[in-house]
């Protein structure tokens, strides 16, 4: 989005947004499903949301090609725009400085029970290497902008090659996916203890079999063929925290119980004869759990949010032709889901080499019913 589109009032940025057609079988859906509605609009391609509970919303506008200007971190004002948070050098970050202090390319936002907001800053943009320090998760908080906490690891932890990628916090446990290699990181934010488990295992790695994909089952590949090599990736805890789900972009999705992963008597062979399959999927964008333990999957080969319960029951909560590589869910407190349109399958690296990306970058909402056909739908899972 050119800078000079930023200052236009969010009436008129919504406005513009809704007029983006649907098609005939969409309208025909909206009659007997939820709707989807425009919450923001980001200035940058966009692949994650968090919202307060006073419902203020920021936006994780991560550093793609194209996209070198992005301040990285967000917060959407009441007209709509959005400005730099928190501020000054945290969002100037530029190629050859010092990112230890900065945002460089922010995989990842979230906003659990204590208000406050995360970043999972991978400390590089796509295909480059961090700098010492630059690869770090950050804690704020949300009306002052105050950094609350920066967490960075030494090579047992993180090691050459890893990749932070997403979050979880139940508790005082933090949990958090290395997409570089393949790997789960538990971090005690109390007592500081940190565990690896399950590093570069082949159950955290993609396989042969399932492919990543995008809309209309469209393999993603660069122009050369080359098809994306993210690990584990998207991860979810449950609201009493028994069971640790986790996926590959393409699937399947497994889980492992919770008190496995922190049984350190346990190594990483015991913990992978202990993985459960959980489903298949198709290749999505992100996730989130609710309190009764649906799990909302971000279908980016068919442009909708799917709902898998406990049982097993597959059930479609919203398709859109908007939702172009829908990407990391949300869920608020008052019941609200938000989806980050973030058309990274539209990234030349993805594409063939063509970049199809353009504005407007939507994060559209909607307000969760309680219940979906025979399905009852619960609250935010807040850790």
């Amino acid at each position: 989005m050119k800078p000079e589109i930023e200052g236009l009032t969010r009436r008129t940025l919504l406005a513009a947004a809704a007029t983006i057609p649907l098609s005939r079988q969409a309208v025909a859906a909206t009659a007997a499903a939820p709707v989807l509605s425009v919450a923001a609009i980001a200035p940058f391609l966009c692949s994650g949301v968090a919202v307060t509970p006073d419902e203020t919303i920021f936006l994780g506008m991560p550093r793609f090609p194209g996209n070198e200007a992005t301040f990285s971190v967000g917060r959407v004002a009441p007209d709509g725009t959005v400005h730099p948070f928190p501020g000054g050098s945290w969002n100037d970050w530029k190629p050859g400085q010092d990112g230890s202090a900065a945002f460089v390319m922010v995989n990842a936002i979230h906003l659990f029970a204590d208000g406050t907001l995360w970043a999972v800053d991978q400390g590089a943009p796509p295909g480059q290497s961090p700098e010492p320090g630059a690869q770090k998760l950050v804690q704020l908080d949300t009306t002052s902008g105050a950094v609350l906490r920066v967490l960075r690891f030494p090579e047992d932890i993180m090691p050459p090659g890893a990749q932070f990628n997403d979050l979880r916090i139940h508790g005082d446990l933090l949990f958090a996916t290395d997409s570089g290699l393949g790997g789960i990181v538990i971090h005690n934010l109390k007592t500081g203890r940190t565990l690896r488990r399950l590093s570069a295992h082949p159950l955290l790695r993609n396989d042969a079999t399932h492919i990543h994909k995008g809309g209309g089952g469209r393999i993603l590949q660069d122009a050369q063929g080359n098809r994306p090599q993210v690990q584990s990736d998207d991860i979810e805890i449950d609201a009493d925290g028994t069971w640790f789900y986790f996926a590959v972009p393409a699937g399947p999705l497994k889980k492992i119980r919770v008190a496995d992963l922190l049984d350190d008597r346990k190594s990483d062979i015991d913990l992978a004869a202990l993985v459960q399959v959980a489903a298949e999927i198709p290749s999505i964008g992100g996730t989130c759990i609710d309190t009764l333990g649906n799990i909302y999957l971000s279908d980016g080969e068919n442009a909708r949010i799917v709902i898998l319960s406990p049982d097993g029951r597959r059930t479609t909560l919203v398709q859109d032709p908007r939702l172009i590589s829908p990407d990391a869910l949300f869920i608020d407190r008052k019941r609200t889901l938000y989806v980050p349109c973030s058309q990274i399958e539209k990234l030349a690296m993805f594409n063939g080499g063509t970049d199809g990306t353009h504005a407007p970058f939507l994060v559209l909402s909607l307000p969760l019913p309680e219940q979906l056909g025979a399905l009852r739908l619960g609250a935010a899972v807040e850790g």
